[in-house]
């Protein structure tokens, strides 16, 4: 289908030419008059040779929008040598895709070449997206960066001679976004928490050896991301601390594996270790899960162990308890706030934030966030009632 779509742009001839040849006129930028000619001695092979001009497997021209990010999407694995890397970038590359085929799929831009497409064309198409669709700041960075990337191979390739996405001024659209969610609210509230911590050792009280309910607990007290729950062993455990050096991640359907899977990976979601101290709380925490363990009969390393393909449970078992949690309790998740078990991470940063006197670069150390991803993105705000003490002081 897609090369018969590729083809239809050129008038293929009937019948050879004097010298035996089917010939057939292309566009190539990198040629003085800007195209050159293909030739074969049958007319299939001819359409293979067009095939492969447009594909860019030969030739510098004849490449569309779509054909480019392809090419970037490849690019981006080809260089990927480490196994449990590619991986992460498998998963990177299916989201591309994802967000290609939401905002280019089926238009026209995505058929123009890359050599016709304009600046004024890149600022009408993304007026046009902007009024299809309701974004915030991330999904137009998003959006932007499909198109960077595209741009940024091209001119890179020398298959066009100026760089236009560098000459639009993205900045204009800015009145056009949807007002971003305020921190505070993406995060549950003090009354919420204790709810929920209640609802927590309620049912490890009632179904005692049901380990989800130890690991989200876990997951609260340390601010971990829901990923680096699963993969956390008893050898983790050093010196007072907690060693965060492992994730689970969720190897999504696409290309290259055709149905969703879990993969322990040797490394966090920033590819830097850490430790996380062991407070009371967490330590009570450690004493009951290994009294689960006994009680169970499990002798192995994994704090969270289960019947699955990677011994340990999964990512989707610790969310599907939130949510059931959340339901009896009242507690909306609503997407536009994204407040899954993620907003823990929120609160644990919020408090050691408030708690340390403002000292954001401990708490980026702690929870595995630059100073400033913690203070934009999950610090939700000072603790006013402190703040009225210390003015008050």
């Amino acid at each position: 289908m897609e090369k018969e779509l590729l083809l239809r742009r050129y008038t293929f001839p009937t019948q050879p030419s004097s010298d035996g040849y089917y010939h057939l006129w292309v566009t190539d930028s990198g040629k003085k008059g800007g195209r050159r000619q293909l030739k074969a001695k049958t007319l299939n092979e001819l359409k293979d040779k067009a095939y492969n001009h447009e594909k860019g497997i030969n030739g510098q021209a004849g490449k569309t929008f779509k054909n480019v990010f392809e090419m970037v999407q490849q690019e981006k694995l080809r260089y990927v040598k480490d196994k449990e890397k590619r991986l992460s970038v498998m998963n990177t590359v299916n989201r591309n895709r994802s967000e290609y085929k939401r905002y280019f799929a089926g238009t026209d831009f995505e058929n123009k070449l890359v050599t016709d497409i304009s600046k004024r064309d890149i600022e009408l198409f993304t007026l046009m997206t902007l009024e299809r669709f309701s974004m915030k700041k991330k999904g137009f960075l998003s959006f932007r960066g499909i198109l960077k990337s595209v741009f940024k191979l091209a001119y890179e390739e020398y298959w066009i001679a100026d760089n236009v996405y560098d000459r639009v001024d993205f900045g204009k659209y800015k009145d056009m976004l949807l007002r971003p969610t305020p921190i505070n609210e993406r995060v549950h509230s003090d009354e919420d928490m204790e709810r929920i911590m209640s609802f927590i050792h309620n049912k490890q009280l009632v179904s005692p050896d049901y380990l989800p309910a130890y690991a989200i607990e876990l997951q609260i007290l340390m601010g971990l991301r829901r990923g680096e729950v699963p993969p956390l062993t008893w050898s983790d455990i050093r010196k007072g601390c907690i060693l965060i050096s492992r994730e689970q991640i969720t190897v999504k359907k696409g290309e290259n594996n055709p149905k969703e899977y879990f993969a322990i990976v040797n490394h966090t979601k920033t590819w830097k270790d850490r430790k996380f101290p062991i407070t009371k709380e967490i330590q009570d925490l450690l004493d009951r899960i290994r009294e689960v363990h006994k009680r169970i009969g499990y002798h192995g390393d994994y704090l969270f162990p289960a019947d699955t393909d990677t011994g340990v449970i999964t990512n989707n078992t610790i969310y599907n308890f939130y949510r059931r949690m959340c339901a009896k309790l009242d507690i909306p998740i609503s997407r536009d706030r994204i407040k899954g078990t993620h907003s823990f991470r929120r609160n644990a940063i919020t408090r050691a934030i408030n708690n340390s006197g403002g000292n954001v670069l401990m708490a980026s150390k702690l929870f595995g966030n630059t100073p400033d991803v913690a203070e934009n993105h999950y610090y939700a705000g000072l603790d006013l009632d402190e703040a009225k003490a210390v003015l008050e002081g």
